[in-house]
C-alpha cells in the first residue's frame, strides 16, 4: 500500500484530534457534547454531508442524548465520538482505495 504524505498527515491529524477530544471528555464530560446543529456544521466543515450525522445515528454508530422529555428538547452528540468516526471513515477510504489499486 502506498499513501501520499499529505494524506497520511491528514489521517494522523484526525486520529490525534479524536484522542484529544476523548481526553477532554474524560476531564469534563459536559464539555464534549455539542448540539445537533453544531455537529452538522462541524461535519460540513470537514467535507461531509450533514445527513451523515443521522445515518451514523440510525446505524448505531452514534448515540445522541436528548436533554429533556419535551418534543423540542435539545439533542446532543459527543464530539469525541464524531471525531473518532470521521477518523475511521477517512482511514477506511484510504484502505479501500488502495485495495482497488491492486485489483
Amino acid at each position: 500500500m502506498e499513501i501520499e504524505l499529505k494524506e497520511l498527515l491528514a489521517l494522523m491529524t484526525d486520529a490525534v484530534d479524536a484522542g484529544v477530544q476523548k481526553y477532554v471528555r474524560s476531564c469534563d464530560p459536559n464539555a464534549d457534547y455539542v448540539k445537533q446543529g453544531e455537529a452538522k456544521r462541524y461535519l460540513q466543515k470537514l467535507g461531509f454531508k450533514a445527513a451523515m450525522l443521522q445515518r451514523w445515528t440510525d446505524s448505531g454508530l452514534l448515540t445522541p442524548v436528548k436533554t429533556g422529555d419535551a418534543q423540542n428538547a435539545s439533542v446532543l452528540y459527543s464530539l469525541a465520538d464524531i471525531k473518532a468516526l470521521v477518523s475511521s471513515v477517512r482511514l477506511k477510504g484510504v484502505v479501500n482505495k488502495s485495495d482497488h489499486d491492486y485489483v
